[in-house]
This record gives structure tokens, C-alpha cells and sequence, in this order.
């Protein structure tokens, strides 16, 4: 087999989740004393940096590997090959496995900058809008079991969304594979850096909100998202509101390859929106720049992607 070294190619999506771990390490060290479990996260990250990094460099060896001149068993022609094509897809898939941790993470450090939440200022947004706090009135003014199953329903479908969107690219479009992962990273890399320093909780800030986001109503899956939000310790990450960009974001995609289906995630993703206010957890103005956040992200996404892949490409 050939010895030769193996140059690392990195992708775009290598490239933006490097770029966010490295901020990450940065804000970590600036605010270390005001990190909660800093050299834990600290070191997660570092970790994560130096992972993609072997990966994308274990990818190349593979493929390497796998060429017909440096595999002349018969047993090696069979392996090689598949193992090369499940490191291609866990390099396209792996922020996907690493979104929930870099969410819980960011509530370690968005106190950095400012001490004290900010919610008081986007309470007073929403109630010059309306008058009132629209992440409790809507479900008392709309008290109905149906009701509220529909849209938590809704807002758990965000989780079905993000694992199983990415899977169906991999089916059925494996060449626009990265170009959506690379997207829907994009867009939750920059919600993260959001909330990594701006401390807003949401509308669980209240007291009776955060009682109301952990009680079970009886349905299903309000009583799935109860034990989310009971299990889950993070305070921090409400705006822009991710659950609606990324929602957002991945409908789009969906419609986009997959016209029926986007049609169908974009009628969920409209009730979701209502649901991140009704359900208690943000207030009003965060899924307005939710949603501004998820069609700017995407556009954008769409652009940059084009651009990396050109760069990378032309240096091959």
C-alpha cells in the first residue's frame, strides 16, 4: 500500500464547525471564571476540534485505502469500500450528533458578558406589541386539549425534522447531502453564537411559565415535551428562537427536493411557530427573529455553500 502522507481535505461544514469550536475556546478561556464547568467544556471542545480534524484526515486514508492498487484482497475489495462510505456519511452527519451537546454547552457561558438576563427588555417588547405577554395568554384564551396536542405535536416534530431530514438526503440525494447539512449547521452555528453571549431564557423567565413547560396536560406529546424540559438543565438560547429557523430552514430544503413533503413541513412549521409562544417557551419577539433568522440563513447558506465549494474545489 502506498505510504505516502495523506493531505487533509477539509469541507465547508468542517470549516464553520471548526470556526465555532474555536470561538467557543476562546470565550471559554476569556470567561473562564464565569463558565459554569469551564474546563469540562473547555476540554469537549478542544476534543471536537481535533475529531473533525481526524476525521476528515481518517476519510482521505480511507479512500486511499480503498483503491483497487492498495486493496488486492478480495476481502479488502468488499470492506474497504463500505467502511470508506460510512466515514462519508458520518462526515456529512456529524453535526447533526453534536447539536444537542453545543446547545446545553452555550448556557455555560452566556452570562460572560452580562450578568443578569435580559429577558425584562424582550417581555417589554412583546407587551408594546400586544399588551399583554402572548407566551401566557395564548393557551388560556385557547384552553382546548386539541389544541394544545396539535402544537406540541408541532414543536416536537423540530426534533424529527433535524434527524431525519439529513437521513432522507443521504437516501434519496446523497449529492445534496452536505449542501443541506452545510445549511441547517450554518444557521444553528449562528443561533448558538447568539445565545453563547446574549442571555435570554425565554418566556420560562417567569415563574409560572417555567411550572406550566415541565407539567404534563395529559397528551402525548405534551407529556414527551414535559420530561424534555425537565430533563434538559439549560436556561439561555431563546433568541432568535432556533427550533423556528431551523424548522424553517429544513422546510425549505424539503421543498425544494422534496416538494410534498417540504409542502407538509412548511404546514407544520406554521404551527410551530405558534407553539414556541403558546407552549410557554419564548416570547413573541424571538420566533419573529426566528423566522427572519431561518429565511436569511437559508438564502445565505445556499450562497456561501457555493462559494466554499468552489474554493475547496479549485484547490484539488
Amino acid at each position: 500500500m502506498n505510504t505516502m502522507p495523506v493531505k487533509v481535505k477539509l469541507k465547508g461544514l468542517d470549516l464553520i464547525t471548526l470556526g465555532f469550536c474555536a470561538w467557543m475556546l476562546l470565550l471559554i478561556g476569556f470567561g473562564w471564571s464565569r463558565t459554569q464547568h469551564a474546563a469540562a467544556h473547555f476540554i469537549a471542545y478542544l476534543s471536537i476540534f481535533t475529531g473533525v480534524l481526524a476525521l476528515a484526515w481518517l476519510a482521505e486514508w480511507m479512500k486511499e485505502a480503498s483503491r483497487p492498487e492498495n486493496c488486492p484482497s478480495e476481502v479488502c475489495k468488499v470492506v474497504r469500500p463500505k467502511v470508506y462510505n460510512t466515514l462519508l456519511f458520518i462526515r456529512s452527519y456529524y453535526p447533526v450528533l453534536l447539536f444537542l451537546y453545543f446547545f446545553e454547552s452555550v448556557s455555560a457561558t452566556n452570562r460572560i458578558f452580562f450578568r443578569d438576563w435580559l429577558d425584562p427588555i424582550f417581555m417589554g417588547m412583546d407587551k408594546s406589541i400586544f399588551g399583554y405577554l402572548p407566551s401566557m395568554e395564548w393557551a388560556r384564551r385557547l384552553n382546548s386539549p386539541l389544541v394544545s396536542e396539535l402544537l406540541y405535536f408541532a414543536y416536537f416534530s423540530y426534533y424529527l425534522m433535524i434527524t431525519g431530514l439529513p437521513v432522507l438526503f443521504y437516501l434519496k440525494r446523497r449529492k445534496d447531502l452536505d449542501e443541506a447539512v452545510f445549511i441547517l449547521t450554518l444557521v444553528f452555528y449562528f443561533c448558538y453564537f447568539i445565545y453563547s453571549w446574549l442571555p435570554v431564557i425565554g418566556g420560562r423567565y417567569l415563574d409560572e411559565a417555567m411550572r406550566l413547560s415541565v407539567q404534563n396536560n395529559g397528551g402525548l406529546f405534551s407529556g414527551i415535551m414535559a420530561a424534555i424540559y425537565t430533563w434538559s438543565p439549560h436556561l439561555g438560547g431563546a433568541f432568535p428562537s432556533s427550533h423556528i429557523a431551523v424548522a424553517l430552514v429544513l422546510s425549505l430544503l424539503a421543498f425544494r427536493y422534496f416538494r410534498k413533503l417540504g409542502i407538509v413541513m412548511l404546514t407544520v412549521t406554521f404551527f410551530l411557530s405558534i407553539a414556541t409562544v403558546y407552549c410557554h417557551y419564548h416570547w413573541f419577539i424571538d420566533s419573529v427573529f426566528g423566522i427572519l433568522t431561518g429565511l436569511l440563513g437559508y438564502l445565505l447558506g445556499l450562497r456561501i455553500y457555493a462559494r466554499l465549494s468552489e474554493k475547496l474545489n479549485a484547490k484539488e
